[in-house]
């Protein structure tokens, strides 16, 4: 499976967190289309990573995670993700229909998806976690390179109105496992709003207090690039774009009542105003109530 190494090649590690619901999963899939290149979804299972008792046990799985993952991907050319029918898939939650009258559920599996080709043994492997590697990013950047995704605050918060996840209900446990303070913020309040616009806030500044700016990348310009700045981030030389929609203004976030979203977000300062404007947020708002 391996092909033979240069004597110019060297191993890459990227670390891909993101706002739950903001395209972390759309870019693993595109970057799993570059040559050379390993993608992989929230590969670390959850009872592995509960398993880790403290910041310094978290990273060291973590580092641990990654040299295995390099050693059984030449081996084998199989690796461990989530997936959707032995694939990286944009969306791990259903599908919006119009019919859909409960919340999205996950359709993801854990298991092993084969790489679709052949790797040298400096290939990159950009591996995604979205909140337990952005309450360990104090830690990781010290070790990998990481990358952090974002988007549009009104687009979170309705997208995670629609789906039957624990951020749905206002809850990140893979974060408050390891911050103690924003899971005691969590459990004393009750508004589940209030909860979920507390874990946009330390999403957004967990970024911004740990990454350069050119770290983070927004949902939007992925999108409007198909791809290309999500490639120029990694460094890669290959860039397989394609043309790719916008989903801010999903019909299925009409529902979301994003008029009181928008009045939540621009009540208070908030870490999303270092990424977005107030105008930004508007924008959206506007564009999915036109749905309605």
């Amino acid at each position: 499976m391996a092909a033979p190494e240069t004597s110019t090649a060297r191993a890459q590690n990227w670390l891909l967190c993101g706002i739950p619901r903001a395209g972390s999963s759309l870019c693993c899939r595109l970057a799993g289309k570059v040559p050379n290149l390993v993608a992989l979804s929230e590969p670390i299972a959850r009872d592995r990573s509960q398993s880790a008792h403290g910041a310094d046990a978290a990273v060291g799985l973590i580092e641990s995670f990654v040299a295995e993952t390099r050693t059984r991907a030449l081996a084998s050319g199989r690796v461990p993700t989530i997936h959707v029918e032995g694939r990286l898939d944009d969306d791990l939650v259903e599908p919006a229909s119009p019919g859909l009258a409960r919340l999205r559920r996950s359709r993801g599996t854990q298991g092993e998806i084969r790489v679709s080709s052949p790797l040298a043994a400096g290939f990159t492997l950009l591996v995604k976690h979205n909140a337990l590697f952005a309450a360990l990013l104090s830690s990781l950047t010290g070790r990998f390179e990481c990358l952090a995704l974002i988007r549009n605050p009104v687009a979170v918060l309705a997208s995670w109105q629609t789906v039957d996840l624990p951020i749905g209900r206002g809850r990140i446990p893979a974060a408050e496992q390891f911050d103690k303070q924003l899971k005691a913020h969590l459990d004393r309040e009750r508004d589940v709003l209030r909860r979920q616009m507390t874990v946009l806030n330390w999403f957004f500044g967990q970024f911004r207090a740990h990454l350069p700016a050119h770290r983070v990348i927004r949902y939007e310009d992925v999108v409007q690039s198909g791809g290309a700045v999500l490639f120029q981030a990694l460094g890669s030389r290959e860039m397989p774009t394609e043309r790719l929609a916008n989903r801010n203004d999903g019909a299925a976030y009409s529902a979301a009542d994003p008029p009181r979203l928008l009045a939540a977000l621009l009540d208070e300062p908030g870490a999303w105003r270092r990424f977005y404007t107030s105008t930004d947020c508007m924008a959206v708002a506007d564009a999915i109530g036109s749905k309605a």
